[in-house]
């Protein structure tokens, strides 16, 4: 492999806002890691989902590449967010409320390194044996983080962290992940004019969905009001490209489906990227850390630079 060059790299906050408490007024926001190869294709954001963090873009559980450095080889300065709350962009109780339980072998996150749900094809490509004795499951979980505890609050920040962002570096390809999916959600909304395209893996979903967990998707996909929607008096996105991504083994598929369906009536130009169909088999829900996230990669490369 050819060394990888990087011309320009750094980190800053954006999205910053000011919070009063017993200590004094403290400052939050949202965490960015950026590295830029000498000739840029394209700026290319990549956000995490649930309880995870910049790490679940930056690296895989077995100690390969991740997609950040992926993509940077494609030709894209990437931009790896650490959302509100998490990873790099720190937690505090005073700010963000009680702290939730932390990741464990029991919990849901632990399930993207297990079996495929009952009817689904085999799962393969965790770089494990997704058991107890699993040193990647186990590396996955040490940077797992609690999950959001207010549904509003995390569609908040997001909304703030995706329009800073856009703000600050211009037109942009977003990717988002799972709970993250929001993020590109308020890009599209607040910034249609710096969205040149927008890849959703496994989103959260379907719309309007009312998750005893997470909470209530009040307005379709997020639990915030959006500028557009499916009705015949609602704002509309211009054709603007969206890929919604799903693997054959995590369950997600009809969910990502009616995701797109929605998007469809909003006006997006959606792309259903089913990587079965695209001869890329036994992925299950974190398809960015298994062991054919250089594959993957290259799908969506693929289908983003057609698309741009």
């Amino acid at each position: 492999m050819e060394p990888l060059v990087i011309a320009e790299q750094g980190h800053f906050f954006t999205g910053l806002r000011e919070h009063g408490g017993p200590a004094g007024t403290s400052v939050y926001g949202t965490h960015v890691q950026y590295q830029a190869p000498p000739s840029v294709r394209d700026n290319l954001i990549l956000v995490h989902g649930g309880g995870g963090q910049a790490l679940d873009m930056l690296t895989t559980p077995d100690g390969r590449p991740g997609w950040s450095t992926i993509f940077l080889r494609d030709g894209f300065a990437v931009y790896t967010v650490d959302r509100p709350g998490l990873g790099r962009s720190p937690f505090h109780p005073d700010i963000y409320g009680p702290i939730g339980p932390p990741a464990s072998y029991e919990g849901f996150v632990a399930t993207f390194a297990a079996p495929s749900p009952p009817g689904l094809p085999e799962h393969t490509q965790w770089p494990g044996s997704g058991d107890r004795d699993d040193p990647a499951l186990a590396q996955f979980l040490a940077w797992q983080e609690p999950f959001p505890p207010d549904l509003v609050r995390a569609h908040e920040d997001m909304r703030v962290g995706a329009v800073a962002l856009l703000d600050r570096i211009g037109p942009s390809v977003l990717l988002t992940h799972s709970f993250g999916g929001a993020f590109g959600w308020f890009a599209l909304s607040e910034r249609p004019d710096l969205v040149r395209a927008l890849v959703a893996i496994e989103t959260s979903g379907p719309p309007f969905l009312n998750h005893p967990v997470l909470g209530e998707f009040s307005y379709g996909l997020t639990a915030l009001p959006v500028s557009f929607g499916p009705g015949g008096d609602d704002g509309k996105l211009g054709g603007i490209p969206v890929a919604v991504v799903s693997s054959p083994c995590s369950g997600f598929e009809p969910s990502c489906h009616a995701t797109a369906d929605y998007l469809r009536e909003c006006g997006a130009d959606v792309t259903e990227l089913r990587l079965a169909d695209a001869g890329l088999h036994g992925n299950g829900h974190a398809m960015m850390l298994e062991k054919n996230n250089v594959e993957v990669a290259a799908l969506l490369t693929d289908w983003i630079v057609k698309h741009t």
